[in-house]
């Protein structure tokens, strides 16, 4: 285990996340682990582990908590809420770390206007405005579509879940740098599953068309970082 640098703890982090609709759970656990236990994101991939991301936030650790993928991947499974002794909402908890993650990365412009860094929050519109689009808002991220994709067998990073909440939350780059949204294939497990409804295939092709639209080009995208690494 890593020594923690006193330097980097900033004690009234969990206070912040608590002042957070949803957060105000945060201060009733005591890190029993009994999230973890239930929590099928483990089975993805075991650094995303609820109990450890809470446990650093009490601890003041904030940049380990806001760099955390965790935070954006967490799902409305509910498991751990069953079993939590303290009753904790961990989802809302990890929504409300989200926030604070984008309230960090605020910024003010030259007119004193506070706006987001990297995000565009219109994308979401753009979307619902195309033919394919419309269902984006009947999606609440339960994860329903995410458990039972094939293309999941290829890579178990490629979440549909993952990326409309991206689009959500306005990380367009993301999106369209996600391979997820050229891959998704018309199985309609998805759509069968969805207690929404939602058809995900269209929410994708919707989703490339802008990007094709707007020229975006993933190998230009690739240059760019390798230039910057050389």
């Amino acid at each position: 285990m890593d020594v923690i640098d006193s330097r980097k703890i900033d004690p009234g982090f969990k206070h912040q996340i608590a002042k957070e609709e949803g957060g105000e759970g945060i201060l009733k656990c005591f890190a029993c682990g009994a999230c973890t236990a239930r929590c099928p994101e483990m089975d993805v991939k075991p650094e995303w582990n609820a109990r450890v991301i809470i446990r650093k936030a009490l601890l003041g650790l904030k940049e380990e908590v806001l760099s955390s993928e965790f935070i954006w991947v967490c799902s409305a499974h509910f498991r751990c809420l069953e079993k939590c002794p303290q009753k904790v909402n961990v989802k809302e908890v990890m929504n409300a770390v989200r926030d604070e993650r984008l309230l960090d990365e605020q910024i003010e412009d030259v007119t004193g206007k506070k706006t987001k860094k990297y995000l565009d929050m219109d994308f979401k519109y753009a979307i619902t405005q195309t033919k394919g689009g419309k269902d984006l808002y009947e999606c609440f991220s339960c994860g329903t579509c995410t458990a039972g994709c094939p293309e999941r067998e290829l890579d178990a990073l490629y979440s549909p879940r993952k990326v409309i909440k991206n689009v959500l939350l306005g990380m367009k780059d993301s999106v369209f740098a996600n391979r997820f949204i050229e891959i998704c294939s018309s199985h309609h497990r998805c759509l069968t599953q969805c207690p929404q409804g939602v058809e995900i295939p269209k929410l994708m092709n919707a989703m490339k068309n802008i990007a094709i639209k707007e020229g975006y080009s993933r190998e230009s995208k690739l240059e760019k970082t390798y230039d910057k690494k050389n």
